[in-house]
């Protein structure tokens, strides 16, 4: 039996939050990221924005040069999260079988879900339709029968689009006419070589055999000769499956660090970020890796794995701060980061029967902490709740004016 996958992703997100909490935004060319006097890069942008050819990623010195007159901002990731979780909690409704992408977006698998709910048809517009209802924003579905074809079919009518790739041959004949760059891995470059060959269109690809690609591409030409006739894979795993490889946060500088008190104060507060994003899914971390570009643009990593896995912030600073110390600070800095990985959902600890009571005791009062604590982030900010140390090394990276947030 075929699988029926259904994308949903959110209409140029971070944007819409925006505008939807200041209307006076809507209408005008918004880019969300770093201000055009700093340095960093485009999160996302409106529509509006996008005619000027400006687009998520991309240097916020070539966006301001493209769009001067447009409105730049930071972005308010709090909300963000906040608007996301309502999206989650509708799409959750549906199937279990889900895999969220991003904050804006993810994959379904409702084959089991029509018996429930209806047509495929029926539950994309109801879940479109509950979107709006619930956050006043837009977002686009596809339906395929995997997940190639549901994603493209997702950006087929943006903003606020609908459309359903009923089978290879649909497919096949629906996007024989559109140019290569459209299939997942075909980049500016891969679309360029293909134009060597004389294929500019899906159509084009779809004559050619496997055999021939494979001979031309190497391996990208069996990718190829897949995905130009919609097939790929409609696994998409139940939640709890497949979880994130790596949580972590960075930070850039707004002018080049040397200082090493102001970069222990950086990983603090990453440390707390870090922290807060692990307890959500209730992560514990073996593996701490410290992040660290220099002004030239070259990029340092060094890693711990630990025999015991860890959450807590002061422990995250601490491996942190001790990766920090044998990195070679022989250049100014321009990034630092901090990323963790190998997640446990549950804490192992070697010790003695009397130190495990002792520990247990003082993780229960450590739990019931984070527990309040959470509670008053979800309902107030992140920032809401702060520690001595924290505010002390926030103060001081604003006051040198390293970071801005």
């Amino acid at each position: 039996m075929s699988k029926i996958i259904l994308h949903m992703d959110m209409d140029a997100f971070y944007a819409s939050v925006e505008i939807h909490d200041d209307p006076s935004l809507a209408g005008k060319p918004l880019i969300i990221g770093a201000l055009p006097t700093e340095r960093g890069v485009v999160s996302t942008c409106s529509y509006e924005a996008r005619v000027y050819g400006v687009h998520s990623g991309m240097s916020i010195k070539d966006a301001y040069r493209l769009c001067p007159d447009g409105i730049y901002m930071h972005g308010h990731y709090q909300r963000y999260h906040e608007v996301s979780d309502q999206v989650h909690e509708i799409l959750l409704s549906y199937t279990d079988q889900i895999e969220f992408v991003a904050l804006d977006e993810g994959y379904l698998d409702i084959t089991g879900s029509t018996r429930l709910f209806g047509t495929p048809e029926k539950i994309g517009r109801e879940i479109r339709q509950r979107v709006f209802d619930t956050t006043g924003l837009t977002c686009s579905v596809g339906i395929g029968y995997n997940k190639m074809t549901a994603k493209l079919g997702s950006e087929e009518k943006k903003p606020n689009g609908f459309f359903i790739f009923e089978s290879p041959e649909h497919f096949m004949t629906y996007m024989k006419d559109r140019p290569v760059r459209l299939l997942p891995g075909v980049g500016a470059k891969g679309a360029q070589r293909l134009a060597g060959y004389g294929i500019h269109t899906i159509g084009e690809l779809q004559t050619w055999t496997e055999e021939r690609l494979q001979h031309h591409f190497g391996e990208m030409g069996k990718d190829l000769y897949r995905s130009c006739r919609g097939l790929g894979s409609d696994h998409v795993s139940r939640l709890g499956e497949g979880e994130a490889k790596s949580i972590g946060r960075e930070v850039t500088y707004q002018r080049d660090m040397t200082d090493q008190k102001e970069m222990f104060s950086t990983l603090k507060l990453l440390a707390r970020s870090v922290c807060m994003h692990l307890k959500s899914p209730g992560f514990y971390a073996y593996t701490i890796t410290l992040k660290i570009k220099y002004n030239d643009l070259s990029l340092h990593t060094r890693s711990r794995t630990l025999t015991n896995p860890i959450q807590a912030p002061e422990d995250i600073f601490r491996e942190a701060r001790s990766l920090l110390l044998q990195a070679p600070l022989t250049r100014p800095v321009r990034l630092l980061g901090i990323s963790t990985s190998h997640f446990t959902e549950e804490p192992s600890f070697q010790m003695t029967l009397e130190e495990n009571e002792a520990r247990l005791h003082q993780q229960k009062k450590r739990q019931q902490l984070d527990q309040s604590l959470s509670e008053l982030y979800q309902r107030f900010g992140k920032n809401i709740v702060q520690t001595g140390g924290e505010i002390e090394s926030l103060n001081l990276l604003k006051k040198n004016g390293l970071i801005d947030e």
